[in-house]
């Protein structure tokens, strides 16, 4: 909605000054319109800021959801092999998915740590 109402400002701007420019010496009125689409532009700007802001947290948002998940699948392969009677089924879960959900979970925390160092630079 806001963004709307910015882009029209900008149209009827530009034809107000096109009718301030075709009317002859209204130079006045013109500046007074350069001026308002100065502002709207500031606006856009900023608007464009906060869209940016929003995808940054989605990503920031999803680097979480990532970590949550690969925790849960953690605490759910240490349930399986803790009561697992199987010590063939214990050696697999230890060795092969366990090692994969670990490397999955540390290059999510490296991606926070990572994205944590941008935000403090």
């Amino acid at each position: 909605m806001e963004l709307n109402y910015i882009i029209d400002g900008l149209i009827d701007g530009i034809k107000d000054i096109r009718e301030h420019n075709h009317d002859g010496n209204r130079q006045s009125e013109i500046y007074k319109d350069l001026d308002r689409q100065t502002e709207l532009i500031k606006k856009l700007i900023e608007f464009k800021k906060q869209i940016e802001n929003n995808e940054y947290n989605m990503k920031v948002a999803r680097q979480l959801t990532d970590i949550a998940e690969n925790i849960q699948a953690l605490v759910k392969l240490m349930t399986l092999v803790s009561i697992s009677n199987s010590d063939d089924a214990k050696a697999y879960f230890m060795n092969e998915t366990l090692s994969h959900v670990l490397n999955s979970l540390c290059n999510s925390v490296d991606d926070i740590t990572n994205l944590s160092n941008s935000l403090v630079d």
